[in-house]
């Protein structure tokens, strides 16, 4: 009998310890949890190698289009005209690229969200008249440097740009 409660109590404080290291998830672990509105897309093409959670809703009505630009190497990932993520392979600094949208001769910016290794702005033409929102990301992911972009050659709401800030929020390598 003591045998049994003995091995009893070492099962629970297998299982208690064990209860206590999936309590103490990393932010990164628990920020990739798949949520119902979510598909998880594995990207390893031409040097580009990582996860990255797409929204659901988007490819009901859009395949997504992932693949790398011959012409400049960039990785581009899209859904439709609401959606469009472009990465490149590079170690952007974040005060360069603030300085090259002051140099833009057609578009002013006015900067709606500014972190160390990120900046939202919006694009405003030479009249005054706000045009549309962007987004740009540096980080290092596996070891490689990133940097991703929402497309300049799209005009996306902030609603739109706030989506695609979310799923680059998501990119991480496999576990």
């Amino acid at each position: 009998m003591k045998k049994v409660a003995l091995f009893t109590a070492v099962i629970g404080a297998v299982i208690s310890f064990q209860a206590c290291q999936n309590a103490e998830c990393s932010k990164e672990t628990k920020s990739l949890m798949l949520q119902p509105n979510d598909s998880l897309f594995h990207i390893n093409e031409s040097g580009y190698s990582f996860n990255i959670i797409l929204p659901k809703d988007l490819m009901i009505e859009n395949e997504p289009v992932i693949g790398v630009n011959s012409s400049t190497g960039e990785l581009n990932i899209q859904l439709g005209n609401q959606f469009w993520i472009v990465a490149s392979l590079e170690k952007a600094d974040m005060t360069k690229v603030k300085a090259e949208l002051g140099e833009d001769m057609l578009f002013g910016c006015k900067v709606m969200e500014e972190n160390p290794n990120s900046l939202l702005f919006q694009r405003i033409l030479p009249d005054g008249t706000e045009y549309d929102y962007s987004y740009r990301y540096a980080g290092e992911i596996g070891g490689k440097s990133y940097f991703f972009k929402t497309c300049e050659e799209g005009e996306f709401s902030m609603e739109n740009v706030g989506r695609m800030k979310q799923a680059i929020s998501t990119i991480h390598t496999s576990v």
